[in-house]
């Protein structure tokens, strides 16, 4: 994680020059008066503060490339019709997840599925992702009849392994989706949650975002934004 410059003006530096001497002066005074524990305490603590100020404040000038490709969506876009952008693979087939996936169609909106490949990073190297990518598009293409079944407009695409960002921008950019809903396993389980993914569409973008977390028997909806 890169920390942003906090040093934006000279009013940000003098601010900063302020509270790092009235910090040192808060501890000095309560080292000589009262005891030198209590001194070092409140100086580690204002430390400790800024730096989680610091961390949690975000940086305007920070690259959005998920929010960047939604925008470039919206100048391209042909469809007449709300797009709801799916992303899952494992969990493609949850009744959770088709569930909502009803609802969405039933409001009037066409689905884009998003696959990507679920490789480890050993076999990624190794270029040995032949049967990730058989089985994500045996899924994929269960989901679309599934979809064609239930007489709901439906298209996709399998996406590369170790990309699912890069994968998901790229649909971004095509689709113009007013909805991406991520399908994934619980946490510990699924290594798309461990990556961020969730956070990254939550910040950068202004459409709803909606997690189903799918078990081995049924999925359901954990959180919306």
């Amino acid at each position: 994680m890169t920390m942003r410059n906090p040093i934006r003006s000279e009013t940000d530096a003098f601010y900063i020059l302020f509270g790092g001497a009235l910090l040192i002066g808060v501890s000095f005074a309560l080292a000589t008066l009262v005891t030198a524990i209590a001194g070092i305490v409140v100086f580690a603590a204002g430390v400790a503060a800024a730096l989680a100020w610091e961390f949690k404040t975000k940086d305007p000038e920070r690259r959005r490339p998920l929010r960047e490709a939604a925008l470039a969506g919206n100048h391209a876009s042909a469809h007449d019709r709300p797009v709801v952008l799916v992303v899952a693979n494992r969990t493609l087939a949850e009744a959770g997840l088709r569930a909502e996936l009803r609802e969405r169609a039933a409001a009037g909106a066409e689905l884009r599925i998003l696959a990507p490949i679920l490789v480890s990073r050993v076999r990624y190297v190794a270029s040995d992702v032949d049967r990730e990518l058989e089985q994500a598009r045996a899924r994929l293409a269960a989901a679309l009849a599934w979809a064609s079944a239930e007489g709901i407009p439906a298209t996709g695409a399998v996406g590369d392994p170790l990309a699912a960002l890069s994968a998901i921008e790229d649909e971004l950019r095509l689709h113009t989706p007013t909805e991406v809903i991520v399908s994934s396993l619980p946490s510990g389980r699924s290594n798309w949650l461990e990556t961020g993914i969730l956070e990254r569409l939550r910040d950068e973008l202004e459409i709803p975002v909606t997690h189903v977390v799918g078990a081995d028997a049924e999925a359901r909806v954990a959180a919306r934004a």
